[in-house]
Parts: structure tokens; C-alpha cells; sequence
């Protein structure tokens, strides 16, 4: 059996955001099961290796991966996999280890293993102790990258006893300038055109912001399965309800500089619940005031920063986008409350050298 050495991420399905982000993260081998569409396979660079289940469990068996950080534990279809590779690392590496893992999942525990299935208390109740009990016997430390994904994995029996840390995944405050409040007008939607992101509540809200503040626009960006509902829509306002379908990543960024507030109305489904939302981490990062609801992770440190979390009706969300519009936070800001670091690249080193204050 060889001596530990090696550091290994496993990615379950790989994608270009996490190759990007690689380079400010601590030096480790990617492993990953499948690539996906957003990343071609000649941008994967040499230090990424493709696996298989069998094989990675081959490569653990070895004893040579020192640290091992592993997709988390309420990520229910890698569940199976997950634990069989903590397991044969527990029994298989030689020396000092650990394993780890980093936290985003914010939904209830029950919903996150089992969606909306009707299971019998008692095999509920195991199952989480199961996985609570995993992650006490098998896990070395967790960093939570929300506090909606602290809470979640608190609910589990046992895993209070597991190291961890409460480091959100914030954007880093921007070194560029960002522009201020003068020039900046109307509301932006990023993501997919989906029922789960929210879109058909937003039509219905904007409708009524339409009558309350008529010289506002809202920006639509993305594509999905509501997109012939979404146009239809909104050639019934064309001159403020603009459908710019799916855009490069630099002309988001722009249109994120030039809008005073993002709606990003998602809502549970589900198992799935907003993790963090990109786009709100995009818009922090451009000074952009943020209307959200309480199924994004980041939601109470949205509140306790200004921005505006509305949920329950169409009203309450339209009345928060015509708040937000009226009375924009000021850009500097929005962008000073931000960490100096990116969130994610803090916690990354804290699962790795236990550096819980590295911002």
C-alpha cells in the first residue's frame, strides 16, 4: 500500500464555470464521470482525468489519495457512488488523510433524497440517520457554502459532530470599476425560461409593475421549454419587455453593468431547490440590487445587505421589483459589501489547510 500523497476533487459531471475556477483553487487532480455540453472536450486540460465508478474506486484502492474531496452528501443520485468511494478510501490509504466535501444543497433533507415521494416515516427516519452517520464516521470536515445549506445538513442526526465551517459563496468584490447608479435602468431576468426559475411569476408580477413605474423595462435573458410562451408574452409590451434569448457570457456581464435590479424569482420543485444562483452571484459582483426569494441559499445574507426577498404571491413580487426599482441600492455599495475573495475559493482552502478566516 502506498504512502498518501495525491489530492483528488471529484467532479460528477464536469463543466466549464469548474475548469475556469480551477486555477484559483488549491493545485488537486480532477476526476470526473461525464462532461457537460458547455465544455468541449479538447478544453479540458491534461490534469483532469476521465473515470469511470470502477475505476475511480480502483484509483482510491491504491491508498495513495491523500485528501479526497467528494460531491455532497444530499446530491441524491451520486449518493451511492459517493459513499462507496469514502468507504474504500477509509479502509484503503496509508497515512494522514481526509475527506471532504463542499455544501450548497439547501433544500429540507427529506426532499432532497426522496422529492416529493410518500415513503413510511421509519425508512425516512433511518435513511437520514444513515447519511448523517456517513458523514460523522466517514467525513473529516464540510464547508457550507450558504447558510440554507448549513441548516439542511444540521437537520441530519449526527452531523452537528462533523468540522465545519460557514463560508459563503459569495462573488469577490471586483477589482475593475463598476459603474454607478447614473446610466443604469430597468430589471434583468438570467437563467433558464423554466417553471422552477420562476419565469411565469415574473410575467405575472411585471404586469402589474408595468402599471405602477410604465417607463421600466424588463430584460429576459436565456432560453428553455416556456420560450415560445415568454415571446408570445411579451409582444404584448414589446417596447418594455425585451427577449434576448440565449447570450455569450461577456454580453450577459454588460447587460448586468447597464440594469439597476436582477429578478431571480426561482422556486422549489421538488428536490430541487435553488443552490446559490449564478446570476445572483453575477449581478452581486456588477452592483446589481438583487429581488430573490427565500428558495436561494443566499437569501438572509441578501436580506441583511438591502436587497429584497419576496415570496408567497405575484404581489409581493412585483411590489418587491417596483421597490427595487424605485429605490435601487447604491452600486459601490452592493460591490463593498462583497468578501475581497470569492467565496468558494475561501472554502477551498479551509477544507484543505483548515484556514477558516483566509478572506
Amino acid at each position: 500500500m502506498r504512502t498518501a500523497t495525491r489530492s483528488v476533487r471529484i467532479y460528477p459531471e464536469l463543466r466549464a464555470a469548474q475548469v475556469q475556477r480551477d486555477s484559483r483553487l488549491t493545485p488537486a487532480e480532477g476526476w470526473f464521470f461525464s462532461r457537460n455540453y458547455d465544455l468541449p472536450a479538447a478544453d479540458v486540460p491534461e490534469h483532469f482525468v476521465a473515470m469511470t465508478t470502477r475505476s475511480a474506486m480502483r484509483a482510491v484502492a491504491r491508498g495513495d489519495v491523500r485528501l479526497l474531496e467528494v460531491p455532497e452528501l444530499l446530491w441524491a443520485r451520486e449518493l451511492p457512488r459517493t459513499v462507496a468511494v469514502l468507504v474504500v478510501h477509509k479502509i484503503c490509504t496509508r497515512g494522514p488523510s481526509r475527506r471532504v466535501f463542499y455544501a450548497i444543497e439547501n433544500n429540507d433533507p427529506r426532499r432532497a433524497l426522496f422529492g416529493m415521494r410518500s415513503l413510511p416515516k421509519p425508512a425516512v427516519t433511518l435513511a437520514l440517520a444513515l447519511v448523517g452517520g456517513t458523514a460523522r464516521l466517514l467525513v473529516d470536515a464540510i464547508a457550507f457554502g450558504s447558510r440554507g445549506a448549513q441548516q439542511s445538513y444540521e437537520a441530519l442526526p449526527f452531523l452537528r459532530r462533523v468540522r465545519s465551517a460557514l463560508i459563503e459563496e459569495l462573488p469577490g468584490r471586483p477589482t475593475t470599476h463598476v459603474p454607478g447608479s447614473s446610466g443604469r435602468r430597468g430589471a434583468i431576468f438570467v437563467g433558464a425560461l423554466e417553471a422552477r426559475k420562476g419565469i411565469a411569476e415574473l410575467q405575472a408580477a411585471w404586469e402589474q409593475v408595468e402599471l405602477a413605474l410604465p417607463g421600466e423595462v424588463l430584460t429576459i435573458v436565456g432560453d428553455g421549454p416556456l420560450s415560445d410562451d415568454v415571446l408570445t408574452w411579451a409582444r404584448g409590451n414589446a417596447d418594455r419587455r425585451k427577449v434576448m434569448g440565449r447570450l455569450p457570457h461577456a454580453r450577459v456581464a454588460e447587460l448586468l453593468r447597464e440594469s439597476a435590479v436582477l429578478v431571480a424569482p426561482s422556486r422549489r420543485d421538488g428536490r430541487w431547490r435553488e443552490q446559490i444562483g449564478l446570476p445572483i452571484k453575477e449581478a452581486l459582483a456588477a452592483g446589481v440590487t438583487v429581488v430573490s426569494t427565500s428558495d436561494t441559499g443566499l437569501s438572509s445574507w441578501l436580506a441583511a445587505h438591502g436587497h429584497l426577498i419576496a415570496d408567497g404571491t405575484d404581489r409581493a413580487l412585483s411590489d418587491a421589483v417596483a421597490t427595487a426599482l424605485s429605490q435601487p441600492l447604491d452600486p459601490q455599495a452592493v460591490v463593498a459589501a462583497l468578501p475581497t475573495v470569492d467565496g468558494r475559493i475561501v472554502a477551498d482552502r479551509w477544507l484543505r489547510v483548515g484556514q477558516e478566516n483566509a478572506r
